[in-house]
């Protein structure tokens, strides 16, 4: 666990993790917070997000999954198995699949000017055994730079549990990002969008999520509150996760290629 005093305390205080020793088998609890019920699902980015559209979404199974009714099964594995560990792999999500979306929200400022909020979702889901790192894993990966939310962590990091979250771990921390996919910060006096990122994570899925408003992006505007980004989270977090079951996230489906599930 990197930098968090709150959630280094709970552990101390109890209950992070339980050892009984019974006839030499070890039992092991579950975090507090993370339901084992979240266990074996899938992250598939909703429709929308409140009055979010989604715009598009970019699905890639980095998995051995992706090698059922593969060309050559074999090469597809030595394929995807051989090299160092991926960055899923080293945040902490084993068989991963990388799901991007972004969604959109047009409306009218007080001035009935046109304008537009950016909702962004970087993450993964498959088998995480450890929420609690999975998300101190992810933030690190958004302060070295290798995610699509570009610029830097500012403050500390808030734990948060929005109104019907559930089940899986919520923290947010703010961020002066020059870029979050084709976003980007506008040359000049506006150099970097100051927006929080809040991040959660299960035993499935680990996910970053954002939002730009076009007034930040043109005149660096006042931005969302944590906690306004970490109820939409939530809302994403109830809507787009389905359980996984083999032959929903095959070599065509999370390639993004056509399927009867993505045509019909």
């Amino acid at each position: 666990m990197r930098g968090n005093p709150k959630k280094i305390g709970l552990a101390v205080a109890g209950v992070v993790v339980a050892l009984a020793l019974t006839g030499g088998a070890v039992y092991v609890l579950a975090l507090p917070g993370v339901g084992r019920d979240t266990k074996g699902h899938m992250l598939t980015p909703a429709g929308s997000v409140g009055p979010y559209r989604k715009h598009k979404e970019q699905l890639q199974d980095m998995s051995t999954r992706q090698c059922d009714g593969a060309p050559s099964d074999a090469d597809c594995m030595q394929g995807v198995t051989e090299g160092p560990p991926s960055e899923p792999e080293q945040i902490g999500v084993k068989e991963p699949a990388m799901v991007k979306a972004q969604y959109r929200y047009h409306y009218k400022d007080d001035q009935g000017r046109s304008q537009r909020k950016t909702l962004s979702v970087d993450g993964y889901w498959g088998t995480i055994d450890d929420p609690d790192e999975a998300l101190d894993n992810l933030f690190q990966s958004i302060k070295d730079g290798d995610q699509s939310f570009r610029g830097k962590l500012i403050g500390p990091r808030k734990e948060f549990d929005p109104t019907g979250f559930e089940g899986a771990l919520m923290e947010c921390q703010n961020t002066e990002l020059t870029s979050i996919w084709e976003v980007k910060a506008r040359r000049g006096s506006v150099a970097t969008m100051r927006i929080p990122i809040c991040v959660w994570a299960d035993y499935s899925t680990v996910a970053a999520i954002a939002v730009v408003d076009s007034p930040q992006v043109l005149r660096k505007a006042p931005g969302m509150t944590q906690s306004q980004v970490a109820d939409l989270a939530a809302d994403l977090y109830n809507t787009s996760r389905t359980e996984y079951w083999p032959g929903v996230c095959t070599w065509d489906y999370c390639n993004g290629r056509s399927n009867d599930l993505l045509e019909n």
